[in-house]
């Protein structure tokens, strides 16, 4: 028997909070919740980032593994594990980052889509039960819960694993690295082509550490889409900005872990970097400009460099156009009519900043 010299802080009693809700279970059909004027769907937008453990009528629940079908799980979109081909779920002491998936099926759609949306979600052994890192969902999402047969309850502590039918205290676990600083993107123009950099600072360590960099943006629904995972040893990653992948006016975000390279999976938490915003931006944003004979000021900011063509180099000023359009409302005495006149112009730029006089 071996003393056990850590114990990882979300497997002690103050370092998880409970998922209790026996509507979560993956054989409770939402539909009754529905029909109900009592209860409400489960909707995971508003819960805490955090470590969670599931119970089912106070008995042992994991996340289950497998697809579950939509109007389950007390709600309409139930969040499930995904494993991929040569994913597993952490050992005793370990520690991984695995993909949840909500299921969604599209109305008037007969198939469904196991993986509409994809959720990060850290997974801890404890020994003898599963601890979660979740965070809230972008929408009416709800994460599922699968009671534990009696097969694999048994009476370990979380620092023993069970050999044999015997609960033999393990050797100390390797402690996942420090996560890195926050990422910053930035943007980089190399030759004629433009690059977004993630970049951030990792803490040294007396091991080899490796990085998982994961790149998405925000859809016109608010919906984080994963478009790049990367693992690399540089403290970096790029993305062209090619109008496919990454377009003007994306709303761009990347994320970066640590992980030993001796074994890959442990790994940190993954650190996310504030919203990058590929394009023009107008400051102010909202501006409401009088006829008063004064003159207004209105600030064009890019936040990717203008990258200008060879006639340029010939005298031609490098510049770019943005359209106005004016709206003129006119009242009668003897009744209330809007008469929208639309005036049209072109008015050029230079890249640097403007003043428009009214």
């Amino acid at each position: 028997i071996h003393c056990l010299s850590f114990v990882a802080q979300e497997c002690s009693p103050g370092g998880h909070q409970f998922l209790r809700s026996p509507y979560r279970s993956v054989h409770f059909d939402s539909m009754h919740l529905q029909h109900s004027p009592f209860q409400d769907l489960i909707c995971d937008h508003s819960l805490s980032p955090g470590w969670y453990r599931f119970l089912i009528f106070d008995r042992p629940a994991e996340m289950p593994t497998k697809c579950v079908e939509v109007n389950h799980c007390g709600t309409q979109a139930p969040i499930w594990l995904s494993l991929r081909d040569s994913e597993t779920l952490p050992s005793p002491g370990e520690i991984k980052q695995l993909t949840a998936c909500a299921t969604w099926k599209f109305l008037f759609s007969a198939a469904k889509d196991c993986c509409l949306f994809q959720i990060p979600v850290f997974v801890r052994n404890c020994g003898n039960f599963f601890v979660y890192l979740l965070q809230p969902t972008q929408g009416c999402m709800g994460y599922c819960a699968q009671a534990i047969s009696d097969a694999k309850l048994h009476p370990c502590h979380p620092d023993e694993v069970e050999i044999g039918g015997h609960c033999v205290r393990q050797l100390s676990a390797s402690l996942p690295p420090p996560p890195p600083g926050r990422p910053e993107v930035v943007v980089e123009l190399m030759g004629s082509r433009l690059f977004c950099r993630c970049a951030f600072e990792a803490s040294p360590t007396n091991t080899s550490v490796g990085f998982l960099i994961t790149w998405s943006r925000l859809s016109s629904q608010e919906i984080k889409e994963e478009l790049k995972q990367e693992t690399t040893v540089q403290e970096s990653s790029l993305l062209e900005l090619d109008g496919i992948n990454l377009r003007l006016g994306d709303r761009i975000f990347c994320s970066a872990s640590v992980f030993l390279l001796e074994k890959p999976h442990v790994q940190s938490l993954a650190i996310e970097s504030q919203e990058f915003f590929a394009g023009i931006k107008l400051h102010p944003e909202l501006s409401t400009i009088a006829e008063d004979g004064k003159e207004y000021q209105l600030k064009i900011e890019s936040t990717v460099p203008v990258i200008c063509s060879a006639s340029s180099e010939l005298g031609q000023e490098c510049k770019i156009s943005l359209k106005l359009k004016t709206v003129d409302q006119v009242i009668l005495f003897w009744g209330i009519y809007d008469f929208k006149m639309s005036l049209k112009k072109i008015i050029r730029i230079p890249f640097v900043e403007s003043k428009l006089s009214s």
